[in-house]
């Protein structure tokens, strides 16, 4: 950003699609992929390579990922015909990965923050309805809510916390790519 250029990376050791990423550790995990990848691969900044790490339980692709409380969390997607609703964690320190409480709604191609400490997860799609849905993992009790929908039922979308806010922006609903954005505040507890 201070160049406000983009410069070529290290490479993936292979092709892969569908697939998610988040920041742990100082290091960047790419998750699952097309075909129901069950891999999973950490960039190191320092050593400047990849490498794989253990392999996710179930296979995912369309997912999305987020980290909290020092723990990866792989969430949804898709495998083998199926809206998965599964939900596993990663924990570097032990190098493995453990089933916590599945989401309410199986889906694909959500969004996925962390704010205050919790997980939400955003939209997506299941057996071809776009969703609106927004449902919240506390990793304290290992439990779902339910927080309110957004207006606007959207898949691959773009979502980002900034100043305890959760944006979501752009995707799709099913017949148009989307350009608006909602903001969800959790003080108010309403889009």
């Amino acid at each position: 950003p201070q160049a406000n250029s983009w410069t070529a990376g290290v490479a993936l050791p292979e092709e892969r699609n569908e697939v998610a990423a988040a920041t742990l550790e100082g290091k960047i995990y790419l998750v699952g992929g097309f075909g129901g990848s069950i891999k999973v691969e950490a960039f190191d900044p320092q050593a400047g390579a990849w490498a794989e790490v253990a392999p996710m339980p179930t296979g995912r692709e369309n997912l999305t990922a987020a980290v909290v409380g020092g723990r990866l969390f792989a969430i949804g997607g898709y495998s083998s015909g199926n809206y998965l609703s599964t939900v596993e964690a990663f924990d570097p320190q032990t190098g493995v990965w453990a089933a916590v409480a599945p989401m309410p709604t199986a889906r694909d191609a959500a969004g996925a923050a962390v704010l205050d400490g919790k997980i939400y997860v955003v939209g997506g799609r299941a057996d071809g309805t776009i969703l609106a849905t927004v449902e919240v993992y506390d990793p304290a009790t290992n439990a779902w809510s339910q927080a309110p929908p957004m207006s606007t039922a959207r898949s691959t979308l773009g979502v980002a916390v900034l100043g305890g806010k959760l944006y979501v922006a752009g995707g799709f609903d099913r017949t148009n790519r989307l350009s608006s954005v909602e903001v969800f505040d959790p003080q108010t507890n309403a889009w």
